[in-house]
């Protein structure tokens, strides 16, 4: 066995990228990000062209010659030794440039390879990171991903149109739009079994938000550059994304998964939860790298190699696979190592699948719940009803008798229907009440409100606040202010007067950040202002939940109008905490 053939069995593949590019001028373009890069990691290289051929074009030889071997430079201490060399050839109308950076020091070695292949036509760049047994399983390829990154993006920049086949490689992430237009091309590739490229699939994180996500997914392209391509799901993708793939090949929010190419069964499309994904920035490159060169290493070389392996003799063992039946059954238990974890990983999906089905029939009992305590909540108010004929049967004789005084002074002792969405008790509002002003402008949303399970039960708490905001108005003269009135009149129709029902100022954070306070410039009558709108920070706390709907208001009561101003009623407004 030859030198070279013995490095070979001692120094395996541990990492191979390999793609078409288009560019004109290939070797030369690569050969020399490649010898900035080795440069950039090993300055003591030096910063010129060291060999005779670092500029020369690859020579055009006849059939049969040898390549030529150009000395770029090497650098050697008593400790370590770096070894920057090219060589070139030409045979049969291909032309062969191979760069070798080879490192040793006292924490390991390896030889990172740049093949270019050309034939007038097709091009192609091939990178490999080969170490000893011993040191694969810790390896750090750091800086061969930034390798990778600058040859794929000086591609894309010089129209070199770097791909896989016809799929397109890239180093950065892409956000699939939730149209119909976009979706369901990318479900049929991902489905698909001529697809030759892996894809990875990120969801949006709803308890990080986009921010977190985009930088996830930016990180994980780059790390796997060469050898996927990443996708993001925004919020609103997520749904159409997983009715295109179906429940066995979707994604949850928050989740990453990896899409093999070929036909396999779903669960061999590894999925991450939101968990691990969320725990450190490189966890998804990390998990679904290795996955990758497992299988990426013992990719077929292009027939360009086939038709140049003779070119450099027997450095070409290095690229098969070694026959060393120890570093073979290494590999085996490896790869059954990262097969029971994905198995572990599949079962704990599949665990989670069954706690999200229990958490929805819970869900269910809870909703039949809320009903039946909607029944006892109407009864108790029928019961209220029926009290309170009495004292509007004597409220009518008095107003009849000409003794009204107290009534004209409290008009809100009127007998109401009940109320059973937001928009009629708005509307019920509208045309009884005097002292409260509700402009159309102010309502939002209201049909999905009124279409919540728990909207008959806002509907009466609207209601009942803005009945306290009208007595308010007739009544409040003595009292500071709504709370205080709310607080001290001991009236039946007072709100609440405590933190979690009434606000009567912002957060100073809301009112500070110019995205958050502008949502409570809202409508009011130009009585109050000439511009018709105001910064309104009062506002009832109706409910809590999902939409935690508010009522804010302008107190004018001893103003020019005299009136309460309604200026937003809807779902809750955007808090630092919180997106409407």
């Amino acid at each position: 066995m030859s030198s070279a053939e013995m490095r070979a069995a001692a120094t395996p593949v541990v990492y191979r990228a390999m793609w078409n590019d288009d560019r004109p001028g290939l070797h030369e373009l690569a050969a020399r990000t490649f010898r900035a890069w080795a440069r950039a990691l090993h300055p003591q290289l030096g910063g010129g062209d060291a060999g005779a051929n670092a500029k020369a074009p690859v020579p055009s030889e006849p059939a049969g010659t040898r390549p030529s071997n150009g000395f770029e430079g090497e650098v050697a201490t008593d400790e370590a030794r770096v070894n920057l060399r090219r060589e070139t050839a030409a045979h049969g109308g291909v032309s062969e440039t191979l760069l070798e950076l080879d490192q040793q020091d006292p924490s390991g070695s390896s030889v990172v390879v740049l093949r270019v292949l050309t034939n007038g036509t097709d091009g192609w760049v091939w990178v490999d990171v080969e170490m000893p047994h011993e040191q694969a399983a810790v390896a750090n390829i750091s800086d061969v991903q930034v390798l990778v990154c600058t040859l794929l993006d000086d591609a894309e920049q010089g129209g070199g149109r770097p791909r896989m086949a016809t799929e397109r490689l890239g180093t950065r992430p892409l956000a699939v739009e939730p149209t119909r237009q976009a979706v369901v091309p990318l479900a049929n590739a991902l489905r698909g079994a001529s697809r030759v490229m892996p894809c990875v699939v990120m969801a949006h994180d709803y308890l990080d938000g986009p921010g977190p996500t985009m930088e996830r997914a930016r990180t994980t392209a780059r790390q796997l550059a060469g050898l996927a391509r990443v996708y993001v799901l925004p919020a609103q993708t997520i749904n159409p994304f997983q009715v295109a793939m179906g429940p066995e090949l979707d994604v949850q929010p928050g989740e990453a998964r990896l899409y093999l190419p070929g036909e396999h069964e779903p669960h061999r499309h590894r999925t991450l939860a939101a968990e691990f994904v969320r725990s450190d920035l490189d966890e998804t490159a990390r998990w679904f790298g290795r996955l990758l060169q497992t299988m990426l290493v013992d990719r077929e070389p292009p027939e360009l190699y086939r038709r140049s392996r003779q070119l450099l003799g027997d450095r070409r063992e290095r690229h098969e696979p070694s026959p060393d039946t120890d570093a073979a059954e290494r590999a085996e238990a490896l790869e059954a190592e990262v097969e029971a974890v994905w198995d572990a990983l599949y079962q704990a999906r599949e665990e989670r699948a069954a706690a999200r089905a229990e958490r929805d029939e819970q869900s269910e009992q809870l909703y039949d719940v809320l009903e039946e305590l909607e029944m006892a909540q109407q009864r108790v108010e029928q019961l209220h009803q029926l009290l309170e004929e009495s004292r509007d049967q004597t409220v009518r004789a008095l107003m009849a008798s000409g003794t009204s005084a107290a009534a004209d002074a409290d008009p809100t002792h009127t007998k109401y229907p009940q109320v059973t969405s937001i928009r009629q008790a708005l509307s019920l509002a509208r045309i009884n009440l005097r002292k409260v002003e509700i402009p159309p402008e102010a309502e939002h949303r209201i049909a999905d409100l009124d279409s919540a399970i728990e909207s008959r039960s806002w509907a009466r708490s609207v209601f009942d606040g803005l009945l306290a905001l009208e007595v308010y108005a007739h009544k409040g003269s003595d009292f500071g202010d709504f709370r205080d009135w709310c607080a001290r009149s001991k009236h039946e129709r007072a709100w609440f007067a405590n933190a979690k029902k009434l606000a009567m100022n912002e957060s100073e954070e809301v009112m500070r950040r110019s995205e958050l306070r502008q949502h409570r410039v809202l409508p009011v009558s130009k009585g109050v202002d000439p511009s018709g709108r105001t910064v309104m920070q009062s506002h009832l706390k109706l409910a809590n939940g999902s939409m935690a709907p508010r009522l804010y208001f302008h107190d004018d009561t001893r103003g020019p109008t005299g009136k309460v101003h309604v200026g937003y009623i809807g779902p809750h407004m955007p808090t630092k905490r919180f997106r409407s």
